[in-house]
């Protein structure tokens, strides 16, 4: 019972939480590039990123969507969609092409349910417009996300541990365990961080899987809507694209927030990077310690 507590309360923070997961930028000043280079267009897998709550980012990554759809036809493929709700996301998009009804915000939240967002885990308005875009454009909308049930049962250790990619090695591992334990304001007991670590990649392998299989659907290059960690060239999704796709070209682009302490070169670890003032909002840590210290049964995140 206390596991299955806390392998919930795990979860739960890989959403409410994202800012901790996925915000590692570096102190220095930089671009906010606003327009796209032409790589961008010539990619066959084009990988954008977020800090999941801050609005300047998600602005400015519509407005590459908007240059990027008048000049390229692509598939645009959401972590914040579950892998399973695909039938169900395709049928929602014929029905509403079949009802020759507008691309407006009704519309766009009818296909967001039926893909099962977390309307309470993410912040609707700030995904809302680029639905409303792809469906105004015609364009493919994919899934990308472990379900819930699916996270449940990795990070209680029920569920088969997911491969690593190929030639992944000590450093990789070390690496991926540092980024969760940073992540989670190092709070975590280290027992459970390589079931976190095996949740990450799991996710990362999936988003992969459904950007190549999008891909051969569709015949259109791919677009990953993603939070910048899944980002990453050395630990994440382009990874396992390497591994399925070895000859497509793959450009991951982090959109990272100004004056936030960094562990790593975003420069290294991501082929381009955004920049964009932080959001205002608590600090994460204290609003995790206060989720543990909820805890029924009243244990340390660090007690095993």
């Amino acid at each position: 019972m206390r596991q299955t507590f806390r392998t919930i309360l795990l979860l739960t923070m890989l959403v409410a939480l994202p800012c901790a997961l996925q915000a590692a930028p570096s102190t220095k000043e930089g671009s906010s590039l606003e327009t796209i280079p032409v790589a961008w267009l010539e990619a066959d897998f084009l990988l954008l990123g977020e800090v999941h709550d801050n609005s300047a980012g998600h602005a400015l990554r519509l407005r590459w969507l908007q240059q990027l759809v008048q000049q390229r036809r692509v598939a645009l493929v959401f972590e914040q969609f579950d892998l399973e709700s695909q039938p169900a996301l395709d049928q929602a998009v014929q029905q509403w092409q079949s009802a020759n009804k507008p691309a407006d915000d009704v519309a766009s939240k009818a296909i967001a349910e039926a893909a099962r967002f977390n309307f309470k885990g993410w912040k609707w308005p700030l995904y809302a417009p680029v639905v409303t875009l792809a469906l105004g454009h015609g364009l493919p909308l994919g899934a990308a996300n472990l379900s819930r049930a699916q996270m449940v049962a990795l990070m209680s250790g029920n569920g088969p541990v997911p491969p690593e990619p190929d030639h992944w090695g000590e450093q990789q591992r070390l690496n991926l365990l540092q980024e969760v334990r940073e992540g989670h304001c190092n709070l975590m007991s280290e027992a459970q961080l390589p079931l976190m670590a095996a949740a990450q990649r799991a996710r990362d392998d999936g988003m992969a899987g459904a950007m190549v299989a999008m891909h051969r659907r569709t015949g259109l290059p791919v677009v990953l809507l993603a939070g910048n960690g899944h980002l990453r060239r050395d630990l994440a999704v382009p990874v396992w694209l390497r591994q399925r796709a070895p000859q497509a070209r793959v450009v991951s682009v982090a959109v990272l927030e100004l004056g936030t302490p960094q562990s790593f070169d975003p420069a290294v670890v991501y082929d381009t990077v955004a920049w964009v003032p932080a959001e205002p909002r608590p600090d994460p840590c204290e609003a995790l310690r206060k989720r543990f210290s909820g805890s029924p049964s009243g244990s340390s995140p660090a007690t095993p």
